[in-house]
């Protein structure tokens, strides 16, 4: 007389647990040292059914919830409501150059941003960077007018 747990209905091999998880007859050992399947250790068939049935529950409700689109991402947001913080196009059509250049300045240390709410877009306060942009020229005017010019007579 077989003990209840040996029933041949309760217990599965590698393969017919592979034909129930719908995967290669390989991933079943593997899925065993991950510790997803546990094995009985010294009798054939060695995996529970209802172990298998359950892991392909949690396997198909891990595919579905991948299959779902991503949650749509707000747009991001400036750091405070207090100062006008505009976006690098704004700030490139009021010194007219383009967006790139306002990045490079800014990489380069000669716009002041703050990073947004999303930790990727700049923001730029125009009053800085117009602040910025006058220091800037009256560097370059101060070094024109310390640069001796030469006359050729």
């Amino acid at each position: 007389m077989l003990a209840m747990s040996d029933r041949a209905g309760e217990w599965v091999t590698v393969k017919e647990a592979a034909c129930l998880l719908g995967v290669h007859y390989s991933a079943v050992p593997k899925m065993v040292r991950r510790g997803d399947l546990t094995p009985r250790s010294n009798k054939r068939p060695s995996l529970s059914r209802q172990a298998v049935l359950e892991l392909r529950a949690v396997r198909a409700e891990r595919a579905r919830l991948r299959a779902l689109p991503p949650a749509p991402k707000a747009p991001p947001a400036p750091p405070d409501d207090d100062h006008g913080w505009v976006d690098a196009a704004t700030v490139a059509a009021h010194l007219d150059v383009g967006i790139a250049a306002v990045h490079q300045r800014a990489r380069r240390g000669r716009l002041p941003f703050t990073l947004g709410s999303d930790g990727r877009t700049r923001f730029y306060r125009l009053d800085l960077v117009e602040m910025a942009v006058r220091a800037q020229e009256a560097t370059r005017t101060k070094a024109l007018a310390a640069k001796p010019t030469s006359i050729a007579s």
